[in-house]
């Protein structure tokens, strides 16, 4: 008897990759020829149904549909992104797919990886870039080391972004809306990360942050603020590693001990009934939720140290 076809519900490979090409379609640059085209929503189309299916087939994953939705996401935006680097420098049609197929492969094993583990998604998606990035410039300098490739058409292809060239046309449309249309594109970016970040905190926290910009400055984060769609109209890509520079510039943090911050949980909400304290976090990720619940339910759940006591502070503020 012939297994029985498996199945992830609420998630049709087919459909969604139906669905990502669509998207795709409507994006692509004015400078990519109409044959091109074809190439580009044909490889997202391909390259999300043979991901789909291989999540589908994989028992042993046990994934929900919006976890086997993400991870065949991250394949077709990298697929996108990559084709029209390879179209733009002028790679032989003869070589693109493969190119893309490890480019694909890559992100597949990684985003998969990624998520089986709970990873929180800003994490994932720094992660994911880097990956696609040394696998991409690892199968062009493979091509230059067996002649198919000269060192011209080698820099110009390592040359080539398209998730920046659109980070920065996204930038200059956002900035014609708002206060600050002098500052520069990142400036801007990072203003709207920054309130995509910040927008759930409490508001005299966000009121403390905005403070330490100058007066422009807080002008345009607060309009970000202010903004209904803001998740729709920034890019989760661009946000991530916006948010991945701002940390850079930050001080270094002191030292968090995750012993510390259950002794300070602890504190908090001792005297605080379990259900008023579900009621705060009821927005929050399942682990955040497991770990504050912990205290009440006498398990121990790792979380990061600075997660914690980010944690911690949010209870402290709403519980005082």
């Amino acid at each position: 008897m012939a297994d029985e076809k498996r199945v992830i519900e609420g998630f049709s490979p087919q459909d969604f990759a139906k669905n990502l090409a669509g998207q795709a379609s409507q994006v692509i640059p004015a400078d990519i020829s109409s044959a091109d085209k074809k190439f580009i929503i044909d490889i997202v189309y391909k390259f999300c149904v043979l991901s789909g299916d291989a999540l589908v087939k994989d028992a042993a994953l046990n994934l929900t549909a919006p976890q086997a939705s993400l991870i065949t996401q991250f394949i077709g935006e990298w697929s996108f992104h990559k084709s029209i680097d390879l179209l733009r420098a002028k790679i032989n049609p003869q070589l693109r797919e493969g190119i893309l197929q490890r480019v694909a492969f890559t992100v597949f094993e990684i985003a998969k990886q990624a998520v089986v583990k709970k990873m929180p998604q800003e994490q994932i998606i720094p992660l994911v870039e880097h990956h696609v990035n040394t696998c991409f410039k690892q199968a062009i300098e493979d091509l230059r080391a067996k002649g198919v490739l000269d060192e011209r058409a080698t820099d110009n292809v390592l040359h080539q972004s398209n998730i920046d060239s659109m980070a920065k046309t996204e930038a200059q449309e956002e900035s014609k809306d708002v206060v600050g249309a002098a500052m520069s594109d990142a400036k801007i970016l990072k203003l709207a990360s920054l309130a995509l970040l910040i927008k759930n905190f409490p508001k005299e926290k966000i009121k403390n942050i905005v403070t330490k910009f100058n007066k422009p400055e807080a002008q345009v984060l607060i309009q970000y603020l202010q903004m209904p769609d803001l998740d729709a109209k920034v890019d989760k890509d661009i946000t991530a590693r916006c948010i991945n520079e701002i940390r850079q510039t930050l001080p270094e943090p002191k030292i968090i001990s995750l012993e510390r911050c259950y002794r300070k949980l602890f504190k908090i909400i001792k005297k605080s009934d379990k259900k008023t304290v579900s009621n705060i976090i009821k927005d929050e990720r399942p682990q955040i939720k497991e770990f504050v619940l912990s205290i009440y339910n006498k398990d121990e759940v790792i979380i990061p140290a600075r997660a914690a006591a980010v944690v911690c502070k949010y209870l402290e503020e709403k519980l005082v």
